[in-house]
């Protein structure tokens, strides 16, 4: 069983800023999973400008914004796996995984964030009758809303 102080689930915008943060607070031993091909979460396709301005002090486009945090990762050597999908986290954090490169893992982790983010559904792809819960909005949400 591999073993890690910090275990990240999730490479778009919230698990590299994760990894970042830690490393500059110290952590050395952190490991990012995630499910897609490449780092970058759903920024890859927010095309628009708007991003950065508070982190980077710059306008950026989503991939822009996200190639930052990608550059950090790879610039402090934070390892990640991609094509890896977590199927399981136990109470004692041990994380189940599965990928084609390394087949069934398993993972105990000091700690585990999740920052898997979140996906867009139409309401008639949800299984839940009702609405959302009061003040929860994704981006696209958001974005869309007229307040």
């Amino acid at each position: 069983m591999r073993k890690t102080d910090i275990l990240i689930i999730g490479g778009g915008p919230a698990g590299l800023a994760a990894a970042v943060g830690a490393y500059e607070a110290g952590a050395r031993d952190i490991l990012i999973l995630d499910r897609e091909e490449h780092l970058g979460g759903i920024l890859k396709q927010c095309i628009h400008n708007g991003f950065g301005l508070h982190t980077f002090q710059e306008e950026l486009t989503g991939p822009e914004y996200a190639q930052r945090f990608i550059d950090q990762v790879q610039a402090y050597g934070i390892p990640y796996q991609t094509e890896t999908m977590v199927i399981h986290v136990s109470a004692d954090k041990v994380v189940t995984c599965v990928s084609r490169q390394n087949g069934l893992e398993h993972i105990q982790a000091k700690a585990i964030i999740l920052c898997m983010g979140c996906r867009e559904r139409p309401r008639g792809s949800l299984g839940t009758p009702g609405e959302r819960c009061p003040g929860v909005f994704t981006a696209g949400t958001a974005r869309s809303s007229p307040t």
